[in-house]
């Protein structure tokens, strides 16, 4: 095949594929923060909750009013990191169809003096909740179990964070990319999306982490043998182009928003994803078990979406009273401009005002209304015909 065809050809398979990927991303590109909200966590402390919309679904979402009986919704992976919900179906018998992820003893709580002051903590409360329902003659309820280290009751941290948490079950690659279960090796990111890198926090002993990109091209030229995978680099930190802050290891993901700025004038570009802990030295860092992806340039009419979606919230909640308002100064000048010509057959409706007459026949009964012509009339006109 001559080099301009072969060219094409390859020029043709790759827009396809991104046509193919932009069609499968989410509808709402980004991350977005909506209304914050106040929990109270079991050691009594009260903290703001800002739920987030990351390519339209919601995470730290405020707990409903009435507790769901139906099985809840919760956020799936795609090999890249992109989000799904899912939602569960009862189907015959109470079998229920995709339902929530179990996690069996992979997140275990762990003894120890923090876990057991927090329990400690929990137990008091829980009296004090036995006091009020003794009063009034209620049931006392069961004491509540405390999980990661007294933050969270049980089950509540799955509620405000639905997605698929990682486990060694689900390493990328049969465990060669450990901790690492999303995004997957060789698969494209799309600027202006946001994607989720998930990782199992039991591997770390650290409480905090930080993501690193790093471009592979610029790896490939600074390594002596052009293998940037060959071992452990002590200024391989120098080369990353993208930090994030330090975050929480026990949260287990960060969403991640690809910046077009990123990928520049280039088509794609080809960046290791890496994790570096607090526990460790920065000559121990290395890209030879991590995943390596391709980020992708989208469409800019992204960018337009992305602005026009942040003010939204306002839009709708003008809609309605300005359409509210629009209607009622259209009838107010409908009102005055036929008020005096505005009447059903032979009656007026907005009535005139010069006419005197008719306001005491309004208060005297009802008014009289036109006659039409008389016999005499009809007569005269009949002879003239």
């Amino acid at each position: 095949m001559p080099p301009t065809k072969m060219l094409l050809a390859h020029t043709v398979l790759a827009l396809l594929s991104l046509a193919a990927l932009v069609a499968a991303e989410a509808k709402t590109p980004g991350i977005f923060a909506l209304r914050p909200w106040t929990r109270t966590a079991p050691n009594g402390g009260v903290e703001t909750v800002t739920p987030m919309l990351v390519e339209g679904v919601t995470l730290s979402p405020r707990p409903p009013v009435v507790t769901a009986t139906a099985p809840v919704p919760w956020i799936s992976l795609k090999n890249n990191g992109a989000p799904v919900t899912v939602k569960p179906k009862v189907k015959k018998y109470g079998f229920v169809e995709r339902p929530s992820p179990t996690y069996g003893t992979w997140f275990a709580e762990e003894t120890g003096a923090i876990a057991t002051a927090n329990e400690w903590v929990a137990k008091k409360v829980a009296a004090k909740e036995a006091e009020k329902a003794a009063a009034a003659g209620k049931p006392a309820p069961a004491a509540p179990k405390v999980v990661m280290g007294g933050k969270y009751y049980a089950g509540e941290f799955e509620r405000l964070n639905p997605v698929l948490r990682c486990t060694p079950e689900r390493y990328l690659l049969n465990g060669e990319l450990a901790p690492f279960c999303s995004p997957d090796h060789d698969t494209d990111l799309l600027s202006g999306h946001a994607y989720f890198i998930t990782w199992y926090p039991r591997y770390f002993n650290a409480t905090k982490v930080r993501i690193n990109l790093l471009d592979y091209d610029t790896l490939a030229i600074s390594s002596p043998d052009g293998d940037v995978q060959s071992g452990s680099n002590p200024l391989i930190k120098e080369f990353a182009f993208y930090t994030t802050d330090w975050i929480e290891n026990e949260l287990g993901y960060f969403y991640l928003e690809v910046n077009p700025k990123w990928i520049g004038k280039v088509f794609s570009k080809s960046v290791y994803i890496q994790i570096e802990s607090t526990s460790e030295a920065a000559e121990d860092l290395n890209v030879q078990h991590v995943p390596l992806v391709k980020l992708l340039q989208g469409p800019r009419v992204r960018n337009a979406d992305k602005a026009r979606y942040e003010n939204q919230t306002w839009e709708m909640a003008l809609a309605i009273p300005l359409s509210v308002l629009v209607f009622a100064v259209g009838l107010v000048i409908f009102h005055f401009c036929t008020r005096r010509a505005r009447r059903i057959g032979n009656i007026y409706v907005g009535g005139h005002r010069n006419d005197r007459s008719r306001r005491r026949n309004r208060k005297s009964g009802y008014e009289k209304l036109e006659e039409g012509p008389s016999s005499a009339s009809l007569a005269e006109i009949k002879s003239v015909g």
